[in-house]
């Protein structure tokens, strides 16, 4: 009989993949991964089939984390800009407070690797977060504008703000408001 899978190994292991990942990008090796997660490298296997499968778990577990940080409080807000605004500013300080998991979630964001069911997975974790968004541009400039593009926009926004946050933190809620108020402009 199989021992029952344990839930802090395959925590230690996602967490060891996510710094690597970050660090080293999509060529992190399993085994150094296993090294520091203070597992046997089979152990890796165990409850990845693959890397591939591991790489998934972990833009999953990332894209589940950040959307569930964006999500908190949410529900508090009633008008449209605060609504974009608790999101925005929740998002910018989860990406300062976590450059390792935000380079990770950019490396794999990018990567071939992550295949459609967990894009699809991960984005449904966040759809909240993005009907905000769809409808904050409904009226706007960019209403007629795909979602996809749209999405990228509002990313690449977020992140030269973290950039900006990261690297001057004394000016980073200014930093954070300007950006907000560039998103707001441009989806409006």
């Amino acid at each position: 009989m199989a021992r029952p899978l344990s839930e802090d190994k395959r925590n230690a292991i996602l967490l060891a993949a996510i710094t690597l990942v970050a660090r080293d990008g999509l060529s992190a090796a399993t085994s150094q991964i296993a090294k520091d997660a203070g597992v046997p490298h089979g152990s890796v296997f165990t409850y990845f089939n693959t890397k591939a499968e591991l790489i998934n778990a972990v833009y999953l577990e990332l894209r589940t984390e950040l959307a569930g940080t964006v999500l908190e409080g949410l529900s508090d807000v009633e008008n449209e800009r605060d609504q974009l605004y608790q999101i925005w500013s929740t998002w910018t300080r989860w990406g300062v407070a976590n450059p390792c998991k935000r380079q990770a979630l950019a490396q794999l964001g990018a990567s071939s690797q992550i295949n459609e069911c967990t894009r699809k997975a991960g984005y449904e974790n966040a759809t909240p977060v993005l009907e905000v968004i769809w409808r904050t541009c409904a009226h706007g400039a960019l209403a007629d504008t795909p979602q996809p593009y749209i999405g990228a926009v509002v990313e690449a926004l977020a992140s030269t703000t973290m950039n900006f946050m990261s690297t001057s933190p004394d000016e980073a809620e200014k930093i954070c408001q300007s950006g907000f108020e560039a998103l707001w402009r441009a989806l409006r």
